[in-house]
């Protein structure tokens, strides 16, 4: 990398969120900055560094979990007042700990991102993001909420020309950005990429608006809005990295960088040309930390010069400065040592005594003829599950905020299990009055936070039509031993995991649609989606509208419902199917009396498949390289006779699958295509055809001309416009 930066730890903290340690601009007379941090005890601290040692300036006492933590956006002036909001309520402190502002909101969510504004002119404004909801407040009096369609996850203020507004830039769930003015949504656009947070370049005049943005897939992006239209770039792909976290500003000789943090520990450091916004920004600098990142900024910390300040997960605060000035820093004279080792001694004996204080109360306590309870206290375990990859694999990230020792993995079904390398995977044996239940221990290494885990079902038949629980059992490393539980539901259709625009509709396409009528509620049904489709859905109102996209077969979901009825569209005749056993099913479990239509266009299936051959086309193709790659392999050839050109043993074709075939992707998708297209076939006569059994010969020759790739054939037996002219609309 470009720059020498190492590691120097300054304090540990309790948990943190996302964006909870903000940097105090300096004053005139130090060039050394102060900094603010809370964390998830409620305890929020401003600190500086003094010959590597961190020095409190205040600390407040512990209460609830502190979610957000903001500097005052001053005009004229710096910004040195620090906020900070825990739960439904914002406090604003000096920089010498004097609470001068306090506000308990009416939001009903707890505040995940907020923006103060001090303005001379129109007084103070306070923008907050709880749940669904974006609120404005001015002079401590609600001017506006609007209720988005999804979770916000963060938002950033800016003032319209004139001034006399303000405009803001707000982040939601279902991966959209939209523009809210006076309360009402301007413009929106959807960023396929899923950002989570954005930053607003130093350079940008405040009525321009300009962000950068970190998604989930790892990539970084401008948005941009005119005036006209609100639009996103992608400026670096995410290329397999960890999903970001927090975003902030590195400032040093070379220029302006953008720092970023991400799910997986890493840390990288950005060149951003601030004369061209949208260019490619230039990776300088990459760390990995071990634990997820909550917190990056830039600023003069324990030098005069710039450093980088990170705050990770479990509360550890550390610097990245260059490598010279550590170097130097260690160069203290015997006295500042000695100084230092008293202080870490005495640190030390006050934690055994308090230690040994607090196990002789617990050793009377239990011997007490009062009654009592003892508990330890509940593990701080940050979990996520994402949607299903091409290949039909859903990723389990699982952090914690001390060492892990082991996990225990218990699922009634059956299941294929991953884990990455930190970690020993050992599966037990099925008992033999159930063959599908999986019980598997995996060992983690001394010091591991963090654990991933992949999951994929073998057999959606046995999902039951409730989707599939997965119990993870969590042990710490250490004493007492104790453990954790969590739940992970695997859903019926994990491969609708991309978000969509409603607008996908208009595209020409075939549709299936279901229409489901009855005496549900919009939460019953929503409850119902929940064991469908994986990730968040949207809340419950009035209407609810949403759309996901298939990630390995490109196919479209649209899902429309209300109080009492219900429809779905798909271009996937499996998706329809499954949606209409699976509603059945819960509206009999809730003895709710229902109607179900359906309309399937005859054509459809030879339609869909139509859209579907390119893709059958090339993983036949690389099915059959891999299989000739897996011959020539099997031949246990030497690589100098393959590659030797005055005797050659292989045809130029073999020769060239066999050195451009990847050894680490073995894996095709050819079977998945062939299983798809065969049950679609099933499908469709389940439910267009008023026979009750499938045509079995003409099944197997379905099945026999997939695996040929012999396309045309496949066409001819798909298309039933030829061989039915019923009704295509049917009641129940």
């Amino acid at each position: 990398m470009d720059y020498d930066l190492a590691r120097i730890d300054y304090t540990l903290c309790g948990v943190t969120y996302p964006d909870a340690l903000k940097i105090l601009p300096s004053t005139d007379q130090k060039v050394q900055q102060k900094f603010a941090v809370g964390d998830k005890n409620g305890v929020l601290q401003c600190l500086s560094i003094k010959d590597e040692e961190p020095v409190v300036h205040f600390k407040t006492l512990p209460g609830k979990a502190i979610t957000s933590v903001q500097l005052a956006s001053s005009v004229g002036t710096n910004a040195d007042k620090i906020f900070a909001a825990s739960g439904n309520e914002v406090k604003g402190y000096t920089k010498k700990g004097k609470v001068f502002f306090s506000i308990e909101t009416s939001v009903s969510e707890t505040i995940t991102s907020m923006i103060f504004i001090f303005r001379c002119v129109l007084g103070n404004d306070l923008i907050l993001c709880s749940g669904r909801t974006v609120t404005l407040y001015r002079e401590l009096q609600e001017i506006y909420c609007y209720v988005c369609e999804d979770r916000v996850l963060d938002a950033i203020a800016f003032a319209t020309r004139n001034r006399n507004r303000i405009r803001i830039l707000v982040l939601i769930a279902n991966k959209e950005a939209l523009i809210i003015e006076n309360g009402n949504m301007q413009k929106r656009t959807h960023i396929s990429a899923g950002p989570t947070r954005f930053i607003v370049p130093h350079s940008v005049a405040t009525s321009e608006v300009y962000a950068f943005y970190g998604a989930v897939d790892g990539s970084i992006g401008l948005i941009t809005y005119d005036e006209s239209e609100l639009s996103a770039k992608c400026l670096v792909e995410g290329c397999g990295l960890g999903s970001i976290m927090c975003v902030g500003w590195f400032t040093n000789n070379s220029g302006t960088h953008l720092a970023v943090g991400r799910h997986d520990g890493s840390i990288q450091l950005y060149l951003v040309s601030m004369d061209d916004l949208s260019e490619k920004p230039r990776l300088k600098f990459t760390y990995f930390s071990g634990e997820p990142v909550t917190s990056v900024c830039g600023g003069c910390i324990g030098t005069d010069e710039p450093e980088l300040l990170v705050t990770t997960f479990s509360g550890r605060i550390f610097g990245l400065r260059s490598s010279r000035l550590i170097a130097s820093s260690n160069k203290t004279s015997g006295e500042a040592l000695a100084t230092r080792r008293s202080k870490l001694e005495s640190e030390v004996s006050r934690l055994e005594k308090q230690t040994a204080n607090e196990r002789e109360k617990y050793k009377k306590n239990t011997r007490s003829s009062f009654s009592g309870v003892s508990a330890p206290p509940l593990l701080d375990i940050q979990h996520e599950l994402s949607g299903a990859t091409h290949n039909g694999w859903q990723e389990a990230k699982i952090t914690s905020a001390v060492p892990l020792d082991m996990l225990f993995v218990y699922c009634d079904s059956q299941l294929e299990i991953q884990t990455d390398n930190a970690a020993v995977l050992s599966t037990c044996a099925p008992q033999e009055y159930n063959r599908t239940e999986l019980l598997t221990t995996i060992r983690c290494q001394a010091g591991t936070r963090r654990v991933w885990l992949r999951m994929r079902i073998v057999n959606f038949e046995d999902t039951k039509m409730e989707g599939t629980r997965v119990l993870v059992y969590i042990l710490p490393a250490g004493a007492p031993r104790v453990a954790r539980v969590i739940k992970f539901h695997l859903p019926i259709l994990p491969h609708y995991s991309k978000y969509e625009p409603l607008e996908i509709e208009e595209n020409k396409r075939p549709w299936c649609e279901l229409q489901v009528s009855g005496g549900f509620s919009v939460a019953e049904i929503t409850s119902w989606l929940t064991d469908v489709l994986p990730g968040e859905l949207p809340r419950p109102a009035n209407k609810v509208s949403f759309a996901r996209s298939h990630s390995f077969l490109g196919t479209s979901l649209i899902c429309k419902y209300q109080r009492g009825s219900a429809v779905f569209k798909s271009d996937n005749i499996s998706t329809i199917v499954i949606l209409k056993n699976f509603i059945s099913n819960c509206c009999l479990k809730r003895n709710i009396r229902e109607e179900i239509s359906f309309d399937v266009p005859e054509d459809f299936c030879v339609t869909s498949f139509q859209l579907l051959k390119d893709k059958f086309k090339s993983e036949y193709q690389r099915k059959k390289e891999m299989d000739i790659k897996k011959a020539i392999s099997s031949l246990d050839l030497d690589e100098m006779t393959i590659n030797d050109e005055t005797m050659p043993i292989l045809c130029e074709d073999y020769l060239l699958i066999y050195n451009s075939s990847d050894d680490n992707n073995t894996e095709t998708n050819f079977d998945q295509l062939m299983e798809t297209v065969t049950k679609w076939y099933v499908d469709w006569w389940k439910l267009y055809s008023t026979e009750s059994f499938v045509n079995n010969d003409e099944l197997k020759r379905l099945q026999n001309f997939l695996k040929n790739c012999q396309l045309d054939e496949v066409q001819n037996i798909m298309d039933f416009k030829q061989k039915s002219s019923q009704n295509a609309k049917m009641n129940y």
